[in-house]
């Protein structure tokens, strides 16, 4: 354990953007197996390459601009998918509706009947079905 270590000083190793590439790699492994097609595998060992490649850098600085711009760009899909996952997780408990006026996203408890809600982003007053 101790030889890795000093191997892996200096060295950039992992990120959000090595962790997708490794993802993207083994989803085209996968695809390429199911269709057997020698084109895709080729990419998946490509996208492998290229994140062994980023891992094992010296050159910190790139790899990081690397994978901030990469995050810049990762980031809003994430947190869409994290609210559209807790918006499934919630929705035995939680009635989802959007305000009519500025399109915020509200959350209100099932079951209480008709009510009146307030947005707290423009504080416009409705009535729901809950």
């Amino acid at each position: 354990m101790n030889r890795f270590r000093m191997f892996m000083m200096g060295r950039y190793g992992t990120d959000q953007l090595s962790m997708a590439l490794l993802i993207l790699g083994m989803t085209l492994s996968f695809v390429a197996e199911t269709f057997s097609s020698s084109i895709i595998t080729l990419l998946s060992y490509i996208v492998f390459f290229i994140c062994i490649y980023r891992i094992m850098s010296r050159d910190i600085a790139l790899r990081s601009q690397e994978n901030y711009k990469f995050l810049r760009i990762w980031s809003p899909i994430n947190k869409t998918l994290q609210s559209k996952v807790n918006m499934l997780k919630g929705r035995k408990y939680y009635k989802y509706f959007k305000c009519p006026s500025c399109k915020q996203m509200i959350r209100a408890p099932k079951g209480k009947g008709k009510i009146a809600v307030t947005c707290p982003k423009c504080k416009n007053k409705f009535i729901k079905q809950t």
